[in-house]
C-alpha cells in the first residue's frame, strides 16, 4: 500500500536584499504541517544571458562569497528556525545576484508500506545592491497577439527590474478605463533585455479595448508606451 504526504512550511520572505551597509539578513522558516521536516540550504550564482535566459552556478559550501548558515535544518512539528545570510564583498558598480535554494530532504523509507513524499525546492532571489543605485529601463516591442500582450523590457540600470512594476491600463474608445493589470513576477537583471511571458487580456473586456497604456514604474518619470487600434486591440 502506498501513502502520499505533502509537507507544509512557510518562509518569511520571497526575496532577500543586502547592501554594503546592511550585509546580513535572516530568513525564517516554520514547519506548519504535522510531520517533521529536513532541509538542505545552498547558494547559486545567478546571471542572465543577453537573450534573458537564466544561468545558475552552484557555490561550493566553503565559499565566502555569499554565506547561508546553517546548511542543514531539522524542524519538528510546529518548530521555527532561522537561516542567516551574509556577505563580506566590497561595494560594486552593478548589483550582484544569487539564488538561495531551500530544498526539502525526503525521509528514508521505513516499515512495510511504501510512502510517496512530494518534496519542494524554493529558489529565492538574493540581491546585493551597489553603493549607488541607478534605475533605468525601456519598454520595447509592445504588441498584442491573439489576445495576449507581449512586452520586451531593456534594463539599462545597475539593479534588477521586477516585471510586476509594469502597470497596464486598458481604455475604451471614449477613454473609459476598463481594467488594470500587472505581469507575473519575473526579474530582468541589470544590463539585460528580456521578453516577458505573454499576458492574456481579460476576454470579457478585450473586444472593447481601443488602447493600452503600459508604464514601467521605476523612476520619477517612468518609461511609458501606448498601443492603439481603432478596430480594437484584440482583433
Amino acid at each position: 500500500m502506498a501513502t502520499a504526504q505533502t509537507a507544509q512550511y512557510r518562509l518569511s520572505a520571497l526575496k532577500v536584499e543586502l547592501a554594503p551597509q546592511e550585509p546580513f539578513a535572516v530568513l525564517a522558516i516554520a514547519n506548519t504541517g504535522n510531520i517533521p521536516l529536513d532541509f538542505k540550504v545552498r547558494v547559486q550564482q545567478w546571471q542572465q544571458r543577453a537573450t534573458g535566459q537564466d544561468e545558475f552556478h552552484l557555490l561550493p559550501l566553503n565559499s565566502l562569497e555569499l554565506v547561508a548558515f546553517p546548511n542543514l535544518l531539522h524542524l519538528a512539528v510546529g518548530e521555527r528556525a532561522e537561516i542567516r545570510i551574509g556577505h563580506r564583498l566590497p561595494p560594486t558598480d552593478v548589483e550582484r545576484t544569487y539564488r538561495l535554494l531551500v530544498a526539502e530532504i525526503p525521509p528514508a523509507p521505513s516499515g512495510l508500506e511504501s510512502e510517496t513524499r512530494l518534496v519542494t525546492v524554493h529558489s529565492l532571489p538574493v540581491f546585493i545592491k551597489p553603493a549607488v543605485i541607478r534605475r533605468q529601463g525601456q519598454l520595447l516591442n509592445a504588441q498584442v497577439q491573439q489576445g495576449a500582450l507581449e512586452i520586451t523590457v531593456s534594463n539599462q540600470g545597475n539593479v534588477h527590474i521586477e516585471a510586476d512594476q509594469i502597470k497596464v491600463t486598458a481604455f475604451s474608445e471614449k477613454g473609459q478605463r476598463l481594467f488594470e493589470m500587472h505581469p507575473q513576477r519575473e526579474y530582468i537583471l541589470a544590463g539585460v533585455t528580456r521578453s516577458l511571458r505573454p499576458m492574456p487580456l481579460p476576454q470579457d473586456h478585450c473586444r472593447d479595448v481601443r488602447s493600452l497604456q503600459i508604464v514601467l514604474d521605476i523612476a520619477a518619470h517612468p518609461p511609458t508606451t501606448q498601443i492603439e487600434r481603432s478596430t480594437g486591440i484584440c482583433r
